[in-house]
């Protein structure tokens, strides 16, 4: 079986976020399981890397209007072939970055750089005849879209890691624009519309779950949501708009939830448990010294600073931010690692002045380590959460995390009420409860440290044994996506 796996982004080369990861991990998973697996990315910036060795591909075509060249480099990692798709017009100089964000007109600059990327990768799917094309998000929904129209023999997998990014443009955004013969095509066209017709909008994620043969989200509880109609005063983002679609896909049996495995640093054992508890010691000691008064119960976060991550503890409850709440409990201190969005880094770094309050604005992957390793609690109330990769390596270091009961989350913590519970989950009926709800589980769980020391130990000793792996997932990816489009 081989299949070729495209992405925007693929650690350890260019990564962003989680699709970052999966892209890194989930092809070495399946190449162990005896799966032929190459990797499709764009390079971002020019050639300048000495273990990019070789070009294997050179090719020119027209894209909206301009003679476009593109060169394809490979080498090999970990004994996959990564394909990196170079352009100087769409991933060079003010495009280098993975993501190009656009203010007047959001998704702008991406569905041109990801509909030109669509393109070139097929010109690179019909020379390597994959029996699969497995993609990732609204950026390559193109890609299936192009693939359904030109009627290309290969399956098309689908994983959807975030529904709330869609690419949703204007029509007359795109009249002049190659991807404009994609809503032409009488077939394919319908797909392409974003199902809001008020909109007059094309959605390429909703042409992409339209046009996939097969499809996942990231963990089980996700894929149950987003089949879900949103609801704001819950604070549920459901489907976005494309609930109905999504239902419908599950309902044919073609949408499933798969869980994100993780790459732990090794196995679970009680010699390593407990010297991981003295290097917590260790860390939480080194944490401390950004407090101006004493630390009793140590909540960390570390995070991107967007609405996703930090909403809640944004948000007012009796005439306060949650934060302010969590902050009064006395004992209670909280260090933030976060970047990203101005409105919510500017949010954290009020606090900055706080006895109690620890403020990073930065990407730091050792302070990250030393955060999830030397806190009491995680802290990760996410508005939504796909599956989540944070609460996963908190677990590990034998730190329990405080979550919303949403998404990944609700499929990786177990409520500590719970006889194997490894965390703390809230959840509530609307949106002053579940904020009340945040509030009081802090208070809930620094009580439980306090007063239940050995059964708070046996929590962490739960969650340092929990072991999410790829080796599972790749079993459902392989039986339940793969296999059904090659029989």
């Amino acid at each position: 079986m081989k299949i070729l796996y495209i992405a925007a982004e693929c650690k350890p080369f260019f990564k962003a976020g989680g699709v970052g990861d999966v892209a890194g991990e989930l092809p070495w998973a399946l190449k162990k399981k005896g799966i032929d697996v190459e990797v499709v990315i764009p390079y971002y910036g020019s050639i300048g890397d000495t273990s990019i060795k070789f070009k294997t591909l050179d090719y020119r075509f027209l894209f909206n209007g301009r003679d476009e060249h593109v060169e394809i480099y490979e080498t090999l990692h970990d004994s996959i072939p990564i394909n990196f798709v170079k352009n100087s017009n769409y991933f060079e100089g003010h495009y280098s970055n993975i993501y190009v964000n656009s203010p007047h007109i959001p998704y702008y600059d991406d569905a041109l750089r990801f509909s030109f990327f669509s393109e070139a990768c097929l010109h690179l799917i019909s020379k390597k005849n994959p029996q699969i094309v497995h993609i990732n998000d609204w950026l390559l929904g193109y890609l299936l879209g192009r693939m359904e129209m030109l009627k290309m023999k290969q399956g098309r997998v689908l994983t959807i890691h975030n529904v709330v990014y869609q690419g949703n443009m204007g029509e007359n955004v795109i009249a002049q624009w190659d991807m404009a013969n994609i809503l032409k095509h009488p077939r394919v066209g319908p797909q392409f519309r974003d199902p809001n017709a008020n909109l007059n909008s094309v959605n390429p994620l909703a042409l992409a779950i339209s046009t996939a043969h097969k499809l996942n989200t990231v963990s089980p509880n996700y894929c149950r949501e987003i089949c879900t109609p949103e609801n704001p005063k819950q604070l549920f983002p459901g489907g976005k708009g494309l609930d109905d679609l999504c239902k419908k896909r599950f309902q044919q049996g073609d949408l499933l939830g798969i869980l994100n495995g993780f790459n732990y640093r090794g196995d679970p054992g009680e010699n390593h448990f407990q010297e991981l508890l003295k290097q917590k010691k260790k860390m939480k000691n080194l944490l401390v010294k950004d407090f101006k008064k004493p630390v009793k119960f140590l909540l960390g976060f570390v995070g991107r600073a967007v609405e996703q991550k930090l909403e809640l503890l944004t948000l007012e409850f009796k005439g306060k931010s949650v934060l302010d709440h969590i902050l009064d409990i006395p004992g209670v201190a909280v260090a933030f690692l976060a970047t990203g969005e101005e409105k919510y880094e500017k949010f954290l770094r009020n606090y900055s002045h706080r006895d109690n309050c620890s403020v990073t604005i930065a990407f730091d992957k050792e302070k990250a380590k030393t955060i999830s390793l030397g806190c009491d609690l995680f802290l990760m109330p996410s508005l939504f959460e796909p599956c989540g990769i944070a609460q996963m390596d908190s677990m590990q270091n034998a730190t329990p995390a405080l979550v919303r009961r949403t998404g990944g989350l609700a499929d990786t913590v177990i409520p500590h009420t719970q006889e194997q519970g490894t965390g703390f989950v809230f959840e509530g009926g609307d949106e002053q409860e579940i904020l009340e709800n945040l509030i009081k589980t802090v208070k809930i769980a620094m009580e439980f440290y306090f007063h239940n020391p050995k059964e708070f130990l046996d929590l962490q000793r739960r969650a340092y044994n929990q072991r999410f792996l790829w080796s599972r997932a790749t079993d459902d990816y392989i039986a339940r996506l793969y296999v059904p489009l090659t029989q």
